[in-house]
């Protein structure tokens, strides 16, 4: 998305430090399609902003300015709304574009209020954190962002008429991924998102209307033994097929420097990747060849990296940032897609970004789970997507792996990591491990073979997959392995 215009209207000084009176417990603020309306009766500034702030808008402002705002109007356009309730002060309005059905659609991302003339005490206001709920579904019931929708709209469908469809759903569209067709909107605070979803579906306008899915994180467990592992190696400058790690995110490392090849923070468009929690980090230790599981044959060379932040400062995992993260990893070229998350639900919106990165030549590697429930996992048990089990260090498949007829393979899970998962550095394990190896074992096989495709990847991968080793006192289907001897033939 880029700016496409940006407007700043000057106005009398504003008298600082103006007392607020309390709101009205009749406030209300609703953007819909391009359209704003509010009712307020001397509630203060900062309240209606953070309303706006609901709708996915961001807000800076001087903190000193918060004038108590009377209001009455409805389906106003958000440009002269807005203009409605600042008369008293300068504001910025900075509109981005969207790609629309049938062209580009404006959309307001950010306010700026301030001082006339004085920008110097803007300050970004928090937005609120992502609220969590869950809504019913066929057979079970899904936790979602609530009042967010992820919609696909029918071959034909105009942005008129997209429009209207918005202003009867009172809805605001947040944004887009053009290669998908995929649009995120907002609804209203206290939305019934289920009623929505019901009436989208049977809209002859919709072809898909889902809520916007929270997946788990697949996390791993921090083993009491002392890891006795080889010290990380630094990537030298890499080149050949890169894997990208959807993840917690990325922390500045110079042992991984070299290994980058970009990365995106897909929960904050335009800010530097970060990773609070670790995991993420520890993903591109293993992807990259970095790092070696305990009992694995180490990597001949360093593999390239894009890492993805997909979770955020919440801990929120949501199924629209997955797919963002996908859409930029095959874009940016990455022939490897790492996946340590999961969900019980499955999702058509979400499995045609599995279906746009296959056709893209990408092979998607996901972590089974680290619960041995013998239920599917999504997007492990998609048919394209290489579904990963643990093995420990003896060789024999964890007792806290999951397994199931949609298991591929089962892969070394045992690292020792210079990097802790919330905690300090170590011997972990888990199916996420697993996986992010494997994803580095199926690069290298790419780096060898430039002209094999992802399902020749896969191919080859099986071929050289031996029978694992029953677990002791679990019941287990027979759960393939990666041999060692064999996997380093792939060099």
């Amino acid at each position: 998305m880029t700016t496409s215009a940006l407007r700043h209207v000057s106005f009398l000084l504003l008298v600082a430090l103006m007392p607020a009176a309390a709101a009205s417990a009749a406030t209300t603020v609703r953007l819909a399609a391009d359209t704003l309306s509010i009712r307020a009766d001397r509630t203060p500034l900062s309240e209606i902003l953070a309303r706006l702030q609901d709708a996915g808008i961001r807000v800076a402002m001087d903190e000193r300015i918060n004038p108590p705002i009377t209001a009455d109007f409805e389906n106003v356009e958000i440009g002269q709304g807005i203009k409605r309730i600042l008369t008293d002060c300068d504001y910025a309005l900075i509109f981005e574009t969207i790609d629309g059905p049938d062209g580009k659609m404006s959309r307001l991302s950010e306010v700026l209020v301030y001082k006339p003339g004085d920008r110097r005490s803007l300050k970004a206001v928090p937005g609120p954190p992502p609220a969590v709920s869950q809504v019913p579904a066929a057979t079970n019931v899904l936790t979602c962002l609530r009042n967010e929708v992820l919609l696909r709209l029918r071959p034909g469908v105009t942005g008129e008429q997209f429009r209207e469809l918005l202003l009867r759903t009172g809805a605001a569209v947040v944004e887009g991924l053009p290669a998908l067709g995929i649009y995120r909107l907002r609804l209203p605070q206290d939305s019934d998102l289920a009623g929505i979803l019901n009436t989208l579906g049977g809209d002859p306008l919709v072809a898909n209307a889902e809520p916007n899915l929270v997946y788990q994180p697949i996390l791993p467990v921090r083993s009491d033994a002392t890891g006795s592992g080889p010290a990380p190696r630094t990537a030298s400058a890499v080149s050949g097929p890169s894997v990208a790690i959807l993840d917690s995110g990325f922390m500045p490392n110079s042992l991984l420097e070299k290994a980058v090849v970009t990365s995106l923070d897909a929960t904050a468009p335009g800010q530097a990747i970060t990773d609070p929690a670790g995991h993420g980090t520890q993903m591109a230790f293993l992807a990259s060849g970095s790092v070696t599981p305990a009992g694995a044959v180490a990597a001949a060379a360093p593999v390239p990296i894009i890492p993805i932040r997909t979770l955020d400062d919440g801990g929120i995992l949501s199924g629209y940032a997955l797919m963002k993260g996908m859409v930029f990893a095959v874009d940016n070229g990455a022939r490897v897609i790492s996946m340590s998350w999961g969900a019980t639900a499955d999702s058509p919106l979400f499995n045609s970004a599995v279906t746009y990165a296959r056709q893209q030549g990408a092979v998607l590697v996901a972590a089974a789970g680290n619960e041995p429930t013998g239920k599917p996992v999504y997007p492990a048990a998609l048919p394209e997507v290489v579904a990963v089990a643990a093995l420990a260090p003896d060789g024999n498949v964890w007792e806290q792996s999951n397994y199931g007829s949609f298991v591929k393979l089962a892969a070394p899970a045992f690292a020792d990591l210079p990097v802790g998962y919330k905690g300090p550095p170590g011997l972990y394990g888990g199916t996420s491990i697993a996986a992010a190896y494997t994803a580095n074992v199926i690069a290298q096989y790419l780096a060898a073979h430039p002209s094999a495709t992802a399902a020749e990847a896969v191919a080859a991968l099986a071929r050289v997959l031996t029978p694992a080793t029953q677990s002791p006192g679990v019941l287990r289907p027979e759960i393939p392995r990666l041999d060692g001897k064999a996997v380093s033939a792939y060099r």
